[in-house]
């Protein structure tokens, strides 16, 4: 019976310590932002904020099949202007009539004037907010402003920002000449040693058009977003772009080459062979000669025969050898580049700070303050071993 009678008095009790969904927002009453855009101001030191608010009518008449001229936009673009960036955000909730809600953004753009500028300040408030996503990607406006990268339209995913995310992480996978960063990488090299390197994207096209629905009514786009570059970063500020071989070989270097094709050429003739890249591991190490750091970078790489426009007959072991060093020798190159451009900008994006540091601690300490020159002086000896595992279908080919 007393058992029963405590039972009771907590059946009693219990409701009045529950606290409910006190915190609880209506769906209808938030609006999503799904891409955030920051540029420098017109006014000094000022900041530009645009997001991307995601409309959810038109999200679901575009999944339902619905059309017609009159169909909304499935995004639309707000942008505020104020001294920070969290005031910024705050002013623009003038324009929007509806919450802001922010856990669910997928992607951060910076302006290349701001990144020239410097971005040292920019990421406190991402990395302060318990509602901002430090995992979120974050890319490089390049030769336009923030505000215009969110604002093309483009076909296959009705949210630009998530169509960049997505191209930051197939183009990477795939091609390999942009890096994958997050708020999260940034603020670790902006806190510690080492420099940013943060990829690019551009507008290839007429901007005007491309930010209409009509950019999604061609077959041939007015105008479309493209990875283009890495950026690279010195003291937080933007100093040089990477292109082509020299930002792949970025990727070799900081061990992030995931996939990507080569054209090797093919028995010392123009002809090329095309070898796709399935599987590469980078170790850096570090030594200490003449009281200078020097570097070893060793690569080992496998890949497959996809493509020959030479006669040459993969049968061969001898010819598969030859196709092996080829293949070595111009990865090698590449990473040559990376660290030629990086080393004549004096900004270590490779990180060779951090093992110095982990090797080396007490040296670190009296290079670090002048890490920048000790860096652009640094040797840096590349060894590269490349092997062909799969020729394809077909090991004579019909030329």
């Amino acid at each position: 019976m007393k058992t029963y009678r405590m039972l009771v008095v907590l059946l009693l009790v219990a409701p009045l310590v529950l606290t409910g969904c006190w915190n609880s927002r209506e769906l209808t009453d938030l609006a999503i932002v799904v891409g955030i855009g920051i540029d420098k101001g017109v006014k000094e030191n000022t900041y530009k904020v645009s997001f991307q608010i995601v409309n959810p009518g038109a999200i679901a008449m575009g999944k339902q099949g619905g059309g017609g001229g009159g169909q909304a936009m499935p995004v639309t673009v707000y942008a505020g202007v104020d001294n920070s960036l969290f005031s910024a955000l705050r002013k623009s909730t003038q324009k929007v009539p509806r919450q802001l809600f922010f856990s669910h953004i997928q992607l951060i753009v910076i302006g290349e004037e701001l990144a020239k500028d410097g971005i040292k300040e920019t990421f406190d408030l991402f990395d302060r907010s318990h509602e901002l996503r430090i995992n979120t990607p974050v890319v490089i406006a390049r030769g336009i402003d923030a505000e215009t990268a969110l604002s093309i339209v483009t076909p296959l995913e009705n949210m630009p920002s998530v169509g960049i995310a997505k191209r930051i992480e197939f183009s990477s996978g795939e091609y390999a000449q942009n890096v994958d960063v997050d708020v999260a990488d940034v603020v670790k090299r902006l806190a510690g040693p080492g420099e940013i390197a943060i990829s690019g994207v551009e507008i290839v096209g007429d901007a005007e058009p491309g930010q209409s629905r009509k950019n999604t009514e061609r077959t041939v786009l007015p105008a479309s977003i493209e990875m283009k570059g890495i950026a690279l970063f010195k003291d937080g500020k933007l100093k040089t772009w990477a292109d082509g071989k020299a930002a792949r070989g970025m990727l070799w270097v900081k061990n992030e080459m995931k996939g990507t094709a080569m054209d090797i050429a093919c028995d010392g003739q123009p002809e090329k062979v095309t070898i796709e890249l399935t599987y590469s591991y980078t170790d850096v190490s570090v030594e200490m000669r003449n009281g200078r750091p020097a570097y070893r970078i060793h690569v080992s790489e496998e890949g497959s025969v996809t493509e020959i426009h030479c006669p040459i007959d993969l049968e061969n072991r001898d010819k598969i050898f030859q196709l092996q060093n080829e293949w070595a020798n111009q990865t090698e190159q590449e990473i040559r580049k990376a660290i030629e451009l990086a080393q004549k900008e004096k900004t270590d994006v490779f990180g060779f700070g951090d093992e110095l540091n982990r090797k080396y601690p007490t040296l670190w300490k009296r290079l670090e303050r002048n890490w920048a020159d000790t860096f652009a002086d640094a040797s840096v000896e590349i060894e590269v071993e490349a092997y062909i595992r799969r020729t394809g279908m077909r090991t004579k080919s019909y030329l």
